[in-house]
């Protein structure tokens, strides 16, 4: 049986008296609520539902270290994202992580995945901030999951630190203590998280991908990660791609093979080949063919977010046989892998030829000269 969260208007009333006393009481009934008993509701609610990653997840809410905060928060901290090397333990200051914001009436609070900027100005934190966002805004367009969700800027309070947290957050949902549905809450919590990993590991964890902005020098900061951290980072990425490739190179085979038959080419339907099932090396992963008979040489691109302009890498394997095979080759990119909304949203043939792809190197290859 499902519980309740807590009593909405006890919420609110509760909350006005605490804050009465301006400093925190840990013995207060608001602060036993908020701090010990909502977390651990939210906890058994997410673990019934089997949420992604909760094993390694801290749950933790503050109001205040002393003085009652203006806007009172409970974050979903992941270890491995969120810990201080030096102390071992989740905190809000550094990384990515989901957290619930309250703002300063008691009454409205927001859903939203935050930068852990707590040493950053207010104008850092807006900068780093846009340059996320603009990786978002396509998947609130694209993913049914995150209906609700916006980006821009909303009111916690007047102070420092709640301006900070507003414009620390990267998408946000909307709540109001009065009419929110309990259940539907826990239901985006877990959407978020789902969409919160994807985009950690196919956009914030990925030293390669290039971002443009319009950031000052003096103004950008570097994104650094703990080299452990990192490494787990790059295994955990390599296992999803490889899953996302999949699921991506299967959804397009069907399709080859479903077009070849509408065409009334079943005989061709029939020599379609999937390579990169069993085999690696070739640098396409589907051989295929057009009506015409020719052949049609595919590597397959996949991501479990929309883009707008759809970053991937290219080997040099890759890169070589497409320079070769020329009008042969193409490159079928997918979004939304593994949803309903899992599409082709592009075809680029002859991808080397002219302007069709905008390359850039990431790696060099390098040896000493031996005189």
């Amino acid at each position: 049986m499902r519980q309740m969260l807590f009593n909405n208007e006890d919420f609110y009333k509760q909350y006005l008296d605490y804050k009465s006393n301006v400093i925190t009481d840990k013995n207060h009934p608001f602060h036993i609520m908020f701090n010990k008993e909502i977390p651990n509701k939210i906890q058994n609610e997410l673990e019934k539902r089997q949420m992604k990653n909760l094993d390694r997840i801290d749950i933790k809410a503050s109001t205040g270290n002393g003085k009652i905060s203006e806007s009172i928060w409970i974050a979903f901290l992941d270890q491995l994202l969120t810990k201080n090397q030096k102390t071992n333990k989740t905190t809000t200051q550094k990384g990515l992580y989901i957290v619930i914001l309250f703002a300063n009436n008691g009454k409205d609070f927001y859903l939203s995945i935050g930068l852990g900027t707590e040493n950053l100005s207010l104008k850092k934190i807006k900068y780093e901030a846009d340059v996320w966002r603009e990786r978002l805004k396509p998947q609130l367009m694209n993913s049914p999951n995150l209906k609700g969700f916006e980006i821009g800027d909303f009111y916690l309070g007047e102070s420092d630190r709640p301006k900070k947290y507003a414009a620390g957050s990267l998408v946000f949902k909307r709540y109001n203590i009065d009419t929110f549905n309990q259940y539907e809450f826990l239901k985006d919590i877990y959407n978020l998280n789902d969409f919160f990993y994807d985009f950690i590991f196919e956009i914030y964890s990925n030293p390669d991908l290039h971002m443009d902005t319009k950031i000052n020098k003096s103004i950008k900061r570097k994104r650094i990660i703990h080299r452990d951290v990192y490494k787990q980072l790059r295994e955990e990425r390599a296992k999803r791609n490889e899953e996302t490739g999949r699921i991506a190179e299967k959804f397009v085979y069907d399709m080859e093979v479903e077009q070849l038959k509408a065409a009334g080419q079943e005989q061709l339907a029939k020599k379609v080949n999937w390579l990169a099932e069993t085999e690696d090396g070739h640098g396409f992963d589907i051989k295929s063919y057009y009506p015409d008979g020719k052949e049609k040489l595919i590597e397959v691109k996949g991501s479990k977010l929309a883009h707008q302009d759809f970053p991937f890498f290219l080997s040099e394997q890759e890169r070589m046989v497409a320079e070769e095979e020329k009008e042969a080759y193409v490159i079928t990119l997918v979004e939304s892998v593994g949803t309903q909304q899992m599409k082709v949203v592009k075809e680029i043939q002859n991808p080397l030829e002219k302007d069709n792809l905008l390359l850039k190197p990431t790696q060099y290859s390098c040896r000493i000269r031996v005189d």
